[in-house]
């Protein structure tokens, strides 16, 4: 499936700003199963330095340098992807001991995914939560992740567009929340059950005729599979229909654009995303 993205922000201020470097995270992730066929970053004011690096998740990570006041920043992406389709549920568990919860990951892999495995945010309603789910498919690894995503994909959908994740536990009290604090949840109930897992940020291509938005999603590392990735907020597995712009353990890390100005102005945010299929 090949897909054309277009991202826009537009940042206005009440005076003119002095704006401090920007952090962006909008090219999409290059893997085995997506390839990047061109990607063209548009800012309005053009910055003095567009700096292009990797980050130290492997992300794509642009950085804006900007030395003249202004009272507007505009800022556009435009990509063009090929996605494959796949079955994310072809692998076998290696070993297989680990088709059952908890996963115990071998001492080389521990080492390398402890980042991934920080048991940030749960509190004992979050232990208890995930631990009566995957009491409830008999500690099965892969029907634990699809009744989690079930689970939370029955409470109560928000657009938020900006702003961090609530913390795990606000959103399982009040049952609802956007794709981000959908994500944060579900991470936090996996790393219970000792399943490492990390944030992703980027887009699903959708119903065209819907309003289109970033998104957020999971991915967990199975011993023989990898990394998988899980939707709550669409209730599915990443089989193609996905596009990442950043992975990391924090879900602040890979925020797709940040930034902060100085000056006394009052500042308004508008963003709009629009996928296609070519």
């Amino acid at each position: 499936m090949t897909i054309k993205i277009e991202h826009e922000l537009l940042y206005n201020y009440t005076d003119a700003v002095h704006l401090e470097p920007h952090y962006l995270y909008l090219q999409p992730k290059r893997s085995s199963l997506l390839t990047l066929k061109s990607y063209q970053l548009d800012v309005n004011p053009q910055p003095d330095i567009v700096a292009k690096n990797l980050d130290a998740t492997d992300n794509t990570q642009q950085i804006l340098f900007f030395s003249k006041p202004t009272k507007q920043l505009h800022i556009k992406a435009t990509s063009v992807v090929e996605t494959t389709e796949f079955n994310p549920l072809s692998f076998v568990y290696h070993p297989f001991q680990n088709s059952q919860l908890p996963i115990t990951y071998s001492e080389q892999l521990q080492q390398t995914l402890s980042h991934y495995l920080v048991k940030r945010d749960v509190t004992t309603l979050i232990d208890q939560t995930a631990r009566q789910i995957a009491g409830s498919v008999n500690w099965n690894t892969t029907s634990f992740l699809t009744e989690l995503n079930k689970f939370i994909n029955a409470f109560d959908y928000e657009v938020r567009e900006d702003g961090q994740p609530n913390s795990p536990e606000m959103t399982l009290l009040s049952r609802k929340g956007s794709c981000r604090d959908y994500s944060v949840l579900f991470m936090a109930m996996c790393r219970v059950m000792g399943i490492a897992a990390r944030f992703v940020s980027g887009y699903h291509y959708g119903d065209p005729e819907q309003a289109q938005y970033l998104h957020a999603w999971v991915e967990v590392y199975l011993p023989g599979g990898g990394w998988r990735g899980f939707d709550p907020t669409q209730n599915c597995l990443v089989s193609g229909k996905h596009v990442p712009l950043g992975a990391s353990a924090i879900s602040a890390a890979v925020t797709p654009v940040y930034g902060t100005y100085r000056g006394s102005a009052k500042g308004s945010f508008v963003t709009k995303v629009k996928l296609m299929e070519l």
